[in-house]
């Protein structure tokens, strides 16, 4: 089995500026937010992501940084 590579890429920073453009449209519109309105919401999304990085580090299944060509 290959490891999977995790690193921030063009991916990354097109999703962070759609979500900062998106929330600020949201919020001038005064539409509900189309994420969890409250901090500890989104703080379990993002540990069970790094839940889920520590044991795929644990199984060697994960690499951080790009692919070696």
């Amino acid at each position: 089995m290959k490891p999977e590579h995790v690193y921030v890429g063009r991916n990354e920073i097109v999703a962070l500026i759609v979500g900062l453009i998106t929330g600020s449209l949201y919020t001038w519109l005064n539409l509900p937010i189309p994420a969890p309105p409250v901090l500890g919401g989104i703080m379990a999304i993002i540990f069970t992501y790094i839940g889920y990085l520590i044991v795929q580090v644990i199984r060697k299944a994960v690499v951080f940084g790009p692919p070696k060509e």
